[in-house]
């Protein structure tokens, strides 16, 4: 079968060469791109010249757009900072998809600031990431998208890869972004939060990463990776009553 890898980008020059390194196989690779200042559009040039750019900063319109713009029914979801292992390549270019067969959930192995999360809650960490666009929908949502299937959906045994943060300032940047398109998630689906609510939430939050999921068990990376879920709930709270006047 073939296959249209898509890369959703914005100001991803430290990331978008490496990604597409790892996706030179596939049949082509579409970028949707958010009106990006740096080098992004530059580099990913010199793998393919399908480059479209969008105001949109919701990614569930980014990644329904790449539908249309993709000549092949198979689609890759990829974003510019994971990466798709030589092994899953493989295993991705030997599929047959059996009948009715419409889309495959593949397994994220998430890094933090270069550790690999074994517990935290993030591994397996399942997403359906190839799928058939002629049986498929991407859920509307502002943030934390995903992709329906209508038909059976199979599952693939080899890992890519998530290099989520590069170091401080990327986490802080990525915590504020996150916290944005949440709290506009909330106020659409009219969500409703006390001030005090606003501190216990993020108090929940942290403990449900750090203790109930074993985050302790991945040391430093499962404190930070905690810390930055207590920090989305609080400030996408916080950000949220702003919204609503309550502030």
């Amino acid at each position: 079968m073939k296959i249209s890898a898509v890369v959703i980008t914005k100001n991803e020059e430290v990331n978008i060469k490496e990604c597409l390194e790892t996706l030179k196989w596939a049949d082509e690779i579409v970028i949707i791109d958010s009106n990006s200042t740096d080098k992004t559009l530059e580099l990913a040039s010199a793998y393919t010249d399908k480059l479209f750019s969008t105001d949109s900063d919701v990614f569930s319109e980014k990644r329904t757009m790449s539908f249309e713009k993709c000549a092949n029914d198979w689609i890759l979801f990829l974003d510019a900072d994971e990466r798709i292992t030589p092994e899953l390549q493989e295993e991705i270019q030997s599929l047959a998809p059996p009948a009715g067969v419409y889309g495959y959930r593949l397994n994220r192995k998430n890094y933090y600031f270069g550790q690999w999360l074994k517990h935290s809650g993030v591994y397996p960490d399942k997403h359906i990431r190839l799928f058939n666009k002629q049986h498929a929908s991407v859920t509307p949502r502002i943030i934390h998208e995903g992709v329906e299937i209508a038909g059976t959906v199979g599952e693939l045994k080899n890992d890519f890869i998530h290099y989520s943060f590069r170091d401080m300032t990327h986490m802080m940047d990525k915590i504020n972004l996150y916290s944005t398109l949440e709290a506009r998630e909330k106020l659409a689906n009219n969500k409703q939060i006390s001030k005090f609510g606003v501190f216990t939430h993020a108090l929940s939050a942290f403990l449900r990463v750090y203790i109930s999921r074993k985050g302790f068990k991945d040391g430093t990376g499962g404190f930070f990776i905690s810390y930055c879920y207590s920090m989305v709930s609080f400030l996408s709270h916080l950000k949220l009553l702003k919204l609503q006047g309550k502030l």
